[in-house]
């Protein structure tokens, strides 16, 4: 098994919100249909 750990979990938020916010900015359409994927 993987443990997550809140580090772990900081990481990939962080990483996640500077590739998401880009994206949306710069190209709505392509940026809610890759970003609808992510959504649980």
């Amino acid at each position: 098994q993987v443990e997550i750990k809140p580090e772990m979990i900081g990481h990939y938020l962080g990483e996640f919100s500077i590739t998401y916010k880009p994206v949306k900015h710069g190209r709505p359409g392509i940026g809610a249909t890759h970003s609808s994927r992510f959504i649980p």
